[in-house]
């Protein structure tokens, strides 16, 4: 069973990396096609429909991975319950946001947000690829996943090189989450099928998901929002070209995060094993150090490389998103720590506490940012976020358990001998 997760894990960074990267070249492709404001109305328009798309799981996530873990045929019926339930919810709180857009903004620009919404809503309905995760067959994931990025890149492809209508390119972005989730939904129906007695509990797992779901939507939903504040702000204050810039900067900003994950998820296990406080904390170090090393030398990377990279993935018109690209890294390493700090609380079953921090994290990233991008504009926005992140870490997690998290990060700057001069105790 060891191995089975390892390799389940494997294929589950892998699937992630993929992802990344398709979406840096997807992206870089689309935002040098059209520009930086037709892009920064695009992406300004994904961060309102992704978290329009946290709203409308309701926490099932969650709570269909616990089932069908442990009870694979209860597991089934609440992803069957569960579908329709997302797609509504999903349409009903996005009618408010196209209903913007198309009253804002011309047709053209228009086009491109509903295929975003379409876009979104298919990831909203693709609860299948939880169920995979759950029952450790993520390699059907990643390869089903490939599959539709491979095909939305070739589209991309074919569109300047037969110099097409730049409308065209709604196509691909439909068709990236189109292609996985009707792949996974065929693929369940065929060993799934809808039986009537599924149908007779239907509204008791409806009512299941309304009422557990929603003590984990309010945190979701924060940790959802606070990440794209800098965004939705800037394209009420600044301008469409501003956010496009803005979100080039933050999507190559994390696009290294998951190699630093990985060694995070490898590393958990063996801090939550760990019965002795003391240990936890060296361990938690010794991992905060290595997350330390692998942040610097990639912020010390795109220092020297990033103008290059921009200049090679999107053009001339975005090289401007080199300064919040080097702030936006820093928060990228502060929150990587802050995983590493938020898995210990978890671990003393913090959960309340992480919910509730995560809330007052979300009114703190509103305030740094409304002032902030007022005086800065989009530099005040990176600000505003690595603030955030650096608050998160510090300040805001060292109320929990006596400053255990405090412990922990005197024990990462110093590492084995003050945490022998500490005596932490169990």
């Amino acid at each position: 069973m060891n191995k089975k997760v390892l390799y389940n894990s494997l294929w589950m960074m892998l699937e992630k990396v993929v992802s990344i990267f398709g979406l840096i070249f997807v992206t870089s492709f689309v935002a040098k096609y059209v520009g930086p404001s037709i892009f920064g109305e695009i992406a300004y328009a994904t961060s309102l429909f992704q978290i329009i798309q946290v709203i409308a799981q309701l926490g099932s996530d969650v709570l269909i991975f616990k089932r069908v873990s442990r009870n694979e045929n209860s597991g089934i019926k609440l992803i069957n319950a569960t579908v329709s339930l997302r797609g509504l919810v999903y349409f009903i709180a996005s009618i408010p946001v196209l209903w913007y857009f198309y009253d804002k903004y011309d047709l053209t620009s228009f086009a491109y947000v509903f295929s975003v919404f379409l876009s979104c809503l298919f990831f909203s309905l693709d609860v299948f690829a939880i169920y995979n995760d759950a029952k450790l067959e993520s390699k059907k994931n990643t390869v089903i996943n490939m599959a539709g990025l491979l095909i939305s890149l070739i589209i991309r492809w074919f569109i300047p090189f037969l110099k097409l209508n730049p409308l065209f390119l709604c196509v691909p972005i439909v068709l990236t989450s189109l292609i996985p989730f009707m792949v996974r939904l065929v693929a369940y129906r065929k060993n799934f099928a809808i039986k009537p007695k599924f149908k007779r509990h239907k509204n008791k797992y409806i009512k299941y998901v309304l009422i557990c779901g929603a003590s984990l939507v309010v945190s979701t939903l924060s940790v959802a929002i606070y990440p794209r504040l800098g965004m939705l702000i800037l394209g009420g204050i600044e301008s469409s070209k501003a956010v496009g810039i803005f979100s080039v900067a933050a999507t190559l900003a994390g696009s290294w995060a998951f190699v630093c994950n990985a060694f995070i998820t490898s590393s958990l296990p063996g801090i939550f094993r760990e019965k002795n406080e003391g240990e936890t904390l060296t361990k938690a170090a010794g991992l905060s150090l290595i997350i330390i090393f692998i942040s610097l030398a990639v912020i010390f990377g795109f220092y020297i490389l990033g103008k290059f990279i921009l200049e090679l993935l999107y053009g001339n018109e975005f090289t401007t998103s080199y300064f919040p690209l080097l702030i936006l890294c820093f928060s990228t390493f502060i929150s990587l720590l802050g995983t590493i700090s938020a898995r210990i609380i978890a671990k003393y079953s913090g959960y309340t506490f992480l919910s509730k921090k995560m809330i007052c994290v979300t009114l703190i990233s509103v305030a740094l940012n409304f002032v902030l991008i007022r005086l800065y504009g989009i530099i005040g926005a990176a600000i505003a976020t690595l603030l955030t992140e650096v608050l998160s870490l510090t300040i805001l997690n060292y109320f929990f358990r006596n400053g255990i998290i405090f412990k922990l990060h005197l024990a990462t700057l110093s590492f084995w001998p003050l945490l022998k001069r500490l005596k932490l105790k169990a």
